[in-house]
């Protein structure tokens, strides 16, 4: 019976606070690295997580990358993903195929082929264009007037 038992337990490879497994569920806890093929957090917290699919509740994610990944009431550091989905939760960097979004939601820089949801961007792409060149034109001339004082002085 034991032998049954130990073979029908899942495969799970953990350093600390790293855990790799089909399957992870995080209820109320912490975990550093989670690579799997489900992730599921509820009011708990990931540093990092790569899988197929990854759900958020009330939680907070450092950085995910995977097919889909859904936060509910959380925020995340930076996603990477096929499909997202955002809802009531706060996002610093979106990278997704197609995303939706659902109020009172925001993201600070999304880049979509596809958005649907209510969603108002800060900055479309002509602003972000206008602002990467005001930028570097800023930068250049800094780094110009720099250059020139170093040289009196």
């Amino acid at each position: 019976m034991p032998d049954e038992e130990l073979a029908a337990a899942p495969s799970v490879e953990e350093d600390e606070t790293w855990v790799q497994a089909d399957a992870v569920e995080v209820h109320q806890g912490a975990i550093g690295r989670v690579d799997a093929t489900d992730v599921t957090v509820t009011q708990g917290v990931v540093g990092a997580a790569r899988g197929d699919r990854i759900s958020v509740e009330m939680g907070l994610l450092g950085a995910a990358m995977g097919g889909e990944i859904s936060i509910s009431q959380g925020g995340a550091g930076s996603i990477l993903a096929q499909q997202a989905r955002v809802e009531q939760s706060f996002v610093r960097t979106l990278v997704a195929q197609h995303v939706e979004i659902r109020r009172p939601s925001a993201v600070l820089f999304l880049i979509a082929q596809r958005v649907s949801g209510d969603i108002r961007p800060v900055l479309d792409w002509r602003g972000a264009l206008v602002f990467g060149a005001a930028f570097g034109v800023t930068a250049g001339l800094f780094g110009r007037l720099r250059r020139r004082a170093d040289r009196r002085g």
